[in-house]
């Protein structure tokens, strides 16, 4: 929006993104890993995944990083109560219910088979679980940000934000604000966004914290000196003020 006539130049982006429950991430990739070690013929094992997602009882989450445990702090539901207790009911207890049956035959094991022992590399859900949308850049922050989406999202909703740019990268965070604004929005996008979502970050994963940052400094605008105060500047300079 351009008030009075501003003569600046004005240059507005937006980024497209991809956004999904935390629940469903965590879902499908559990329901892979069990895929996975059945076609390979090895015990289960989703010690990683659990790590990952703290989905563990150990309490040796480093400082900076917020547990899934403890990110809903501030009011909201806990994450554990909100995606852990369900995912525990299905997809996760599924898993360890596999994994019991294996102790059982001495099949149990702490360690990775060979096959499995590579670092855990998280992945979106099936496409049809992940919603499409966009984000202005002047819309996002270290605290929070405010996208356009296809689907609807439920308020203190546990979500992870993919951002579609050459070095994407992922973002766990909590639903605060979902509006279905008006059809008669002269907003224009290949998308349909039919929904305004306000999140706000959890960092729950290592790392994030470092991409964000990151983000936000790759793309600080690149303000043009004033003409007028750089000649002021080289006069001052030239006299020895």
């Amino acid at each position: 929006m351009i008030y009075n006539k501003s003569g600046h130049p004005v240059e507005v982006k937006k980024i497209s993104i991809r956004l999904w429950t935390l629940r469903d991430e965590i879902e499908a990739a559990l329901g892979r890993r069990m895929k996975e070690c059945e076609a390979a013929g090895v015990p289960l094992y989703i010690e990683d995944i659990k790590k990952f997602y703290n989905l563990s009882h150990e309490e040796d989450t480093p400082d900076n990083v917020v547990s899934l445990k403890k990110a809903s702090e501030d009011g909201m539901a806990s994450l554990m109560e909100s995606i852990g207790d369900e995912v525990k009911a299905d997809a996760l207890n599924e898993a360890e219910e596999i994994i019991a049956e294996q102790t059982l035959q001495g099949l149990e094991t702490k360690k990775p088979n060979p096959i499995l022992d590579r670092p855990y590399n998280r992945q979106a859900p099936d496409l049809e679980k992940v919603s499409y949308g966009f984000i202005l850049l002047s819309d996002i922050n270290m605290e929070n940000m405010l996208s356009f989406t296809k689907d609807k999202f439920l308020q203190g909703q546990s979500v992870v934000v993919e951002f579609l740019i050459p070095q994407n990268f992922m973002m766990t965070a909590d639903v605060t604000y979902c509006h279905h604004y008006a059809r008669t929005s002269r907003i224009i996008s290949s998308t349909k966004p039919d929904y305004r979502v306000q999140c706000k970050f959890a960092f729950s994963i290592p790392g994030e914290r470092d991409n964000l940052r990151a983000f936000l400094k790759s793309i600080e605008p690149n303000l043009p000196q004033d003409k007028k105060k750089a000649r002021k500047d080289s006069e001052d300079d030239s006299l020895g003020i």
